[in-house]
């Protein structure tokens, strides 16, 4: 029966069956494979390599990008047998919860008994944001089963994609030459938006003007749309924040009033001093007795009229200064 190999069993076959493997890349039951260094943009054509320039890539909403491993599977029963004799290695391959939760959508595949080469894959970013990856970062999830010789395949992986290493493009063959245009299908609609621009397109001129104009607008309203959703996340992250601006104000009100209490509290009591200062000196100066005695109302009067304007003019002076 066949078993799925342990962490144990991994560690063995690490740098003879999984090539350019490292013991990091172990986990209980799988071996995680890490980004290898060339691929292909598939919206565009455009391949990269990355190494001392380039150190990873940026997919963008909507995008697909075909990647390679940057390790190398020998499932060759050659290489295997000398590990496990009489048995066979066969693997799945699935990517990481963490692709999944960012909205980056890729396919299961596996790896056949008897297969050497690099593993490629094709994910694609369904979020509206872009997702940016760092050359030998753990993607996917290699699962290795070891065949019991009853479950050994008679002829062993032979396809057009054996011993290839690096980034290799779709080997499936095109469709014959000769076909007609109606011989295929899709899923355009009689009389449907899609059929009436390419029959504008095709009728000549100046309707095929049109008809291109009419396209390139497509295009253009893809565009908006992307930038349409990066004003909505600048909007919702403006709410959040508006929605903290209640609490920093009362905090702001609070502190304020405490400094505001304390500053008063430090003038009443340098006030109550000066005035304590005064009465004992006057009340220990017989010249100064007689006089406030001759004066008493004059003195009283002039002391509530200085007050009242300090109290009046005094924060307008501090204001400005």
């Amino acid at each position: 029966m066949a078993t799925i190999l342990n962490d144990e069993e991994i560690r063995k076959i690490i740098g003879r069956v999984i090539v350019n493997g490292d013991a990091s890349c172990v986990k209980p039951n799988c071996y995680v494979l890490r980004l290898g260094n060339s691929g292909e943009f598939l919206n565009c054509g455009k391949e990269f390599t990355l190494g001392t320039k380039k150190k990873g890539i940026k997919i963008q909403p909507g995008h697909s990008v075909a990647l390679t491993a940057f390790e190398t599977i020998d499932f060759r029963r050659e290489t295997v047998r000398e590990i496990y004799p009489n048995h066979d290695l066969h693997a799945f391959i699935s990517p990481s919860t963490d692709l999944s939760r960012e909205g980056i959508v890729a396919p299961t595949t596996q790896v056949d008994v008897g297969y050497h080469g690099t593993v490629n894959w094709t994910i694609t970013n369904t979020s509206n944001d872009e997702r940016r990856f760092l050359a030998q970062e753990k993607l996917f999830r290699l699962i290795i089963f070891k065949l019991a010789p009853g479950e050994t395949p008679t002829i062993p992986y032979k396809g057009e994609y054996q011993d290839k290493t690096g980034y290799v493009r779709s080997e499936r063959k095109g469709a014959p030459s000769g076909m007609r245009e109606h011989e295929w299908e899709d899923s355009r609609m009689e009389g449907g938006p899609e059929a009436l621009l390419e029959n504008l397109i095709k009728s000549g001129y100046p309707w095929n003007l049109l008809g291109q104009r009419l396209q390139q607008m497509g295009e253009q309203f893809d565009t908006v749309t992307e930038e349409y959703g990066d004003i909505k996340r600048a909007i919702d992250k403006l709410n959040r924040e508006s929605e903290e601006l209640p609490d920093k104000i009362k905090a702001i009100v609070k502190n304020l009033a405490a400094e505001t209490h304390l500053e008063w509290s430090s003038s009443w009591w340098a006030s109550l001093g000066v005035i304590a200062g005064l009465i004992i000196t006057v009340a220990t100066n017989d010249a100064a007795m007689k006089v406030i005695k001759n004066n008493g109302p004059l003195i009283g009067i002039s002391i509530i009229v200085v007050s009242v304007l300090v109290k009046v003019f005094a924060p307008k002076f501090k204001k400005k200064g």
